[in-house]
């Protein structure tokens, strides 16, 4: 194990608790809405902010440990966290920024110079290291201050939204320079992000948190499959009702969410909670005529991008999210507005 993280910390008037452990070379990304302490457990991580209770450590290294009051302070942690919005020296050129690191920690000065323009070839910003960091755009600057931390190769490696303000089309390749980095040098990495396919496409494992606390962990597929809390499920892409099950003759059970009723198959009764994803769900402009036994009716709140397809956010009640392809969207005439109906079979919904 590189990094062990068991802690609970007070900021102001929010608690933070957050535990997990990362062996070298991984990744796991704290995901969650804004407020929800993902940023304050990086903080508390680098050392920016001093936790009431538990224990951080790296390999043999005891950063913090609430009960022998042992602290590391930031400047002696073998950790380098890439803020949300790059924090470069403007005055500074860009190569200078990207061996700023070593610099500061007494490394040589052709070492450091060597090991920035490393970085920043890897990040493919280079051919920019003569300018000075004040006159680059927003996306050039969070990845000069990417390769600043990668120049480092530090054993812990904390991404606070790297990729955010980055341009949807060099995102891909960074985001596999970052990963690439990562594995080579066997960094432990902890990215925090809002977006969900950023979060699943850079890390195996995801952690979830609302509120302060963990609420969910595992990965992408596991967290599809079996969704704990309403944001969880908006946040794996899927559609999650809670009811009360209650058997129905012809082997099916009906659940009652909102004003609607759901048929679900086998016998069931009690509380349950039901999963259906985007994918299963038909969109129509009549009542289904099909075997779906499950349907809504409302007007379509929102269409979003997702891929090749489009998401569809229903206002029915219970609201429901269905996802098509843009070539059906644009045949059926759909847009925000138009009332639809919403169909799925019992069989596509998981019931647990």
């Amino acid at each position: 194990m590189t990094l062990g993280v068991d802690l609970d910390a007070r900021i102001g008037g929010f608690t933070v608790a957050c535990r997990f452990a990362l062996p070298p070379g991984c990744t796991i990304a704290i995901v969650g809405k804004s407020g929800a302490g993902t940023t304050s457990v990086l903080r508390c991580v680098a050392g920016l902010v001093r936790p009431q209770r538990g224990r951080i450590v790296c390999d043999d290294a005891v950063w913090f440990d609430a009960d022998s009051r042992t602290w590391v302070p930031p400047r002696d942690r073998d950790c380098t966290l890439v803020f949300a919005e790059h924090a470069l020296f403007g005055h500074m050129s860009v190569l200078e920024n990207a061996a700023f690191g070593l610099r500061a920690s007494g490394q040589p000065k052709s070492l450091a110079l060597s090991r920035g323009l490393e970085a920043l070839e890897r990040l493919g910003v280079a051919d920019l290291r003569a300018r000075r960091a004040g006159t680059l755009s927003s996306g050039e600057a969070q990845r000069v201050a990417i390769a600043r931390a990668l120049s480092l190769r530090p054993r812990v490696l904390l991404l606070d939204e790297p990729f955010a303000n980055i341009d949807v089309e060099r995102r891909p390749p960074v985001r596999e320079a970052v990963r690439a980095a990562i594995a080579q040098h066997a960094m432990a990495a902890v990215l925090v992000s809002h977006d969900p396919v950023e979060a699943a496409l850079f890390s195996d494992q995801l952690l979830v948190m609302e509120a302060g606390a963990v609420v969910q962990r595992g990965s992408p597929a596991q967290l599809r499959e079996r969704p704990l809390t309403s944001y969880v499920a908006a946040f794996a892409g899927v559609n999650l009702y809670r009811g009360t099950a209650t058997p129905a003759s012809g082997g099916v059970s009906t659940v009652e969410v909102g004003a609607s009723s759901f048929v679900i198959p086998g016998s069931v009764s009690g509380p349950v909670a039901l999963v259906i994803d985007p994918d299963a769900v038909v969109v129509s402009h009549e009542p289904a005529t099909s075997s779906a036994r499950n349907a809504l009716f409302g007007p379509i709140a929102a269409v979003v991008p997702d891929g090749a397809s489009l998401r569809l956010s229903i206002a029915s009640d219970p609201p429901i999210v269905a996802r098509i392809t843009k070539r059906s969207v644009d045949e059926l005439g759909l847009a925000p507005g138009v009332a639809v109906h919403a169909s799925f079979k019992a069989s596509e919904v998981r019931v647990h």
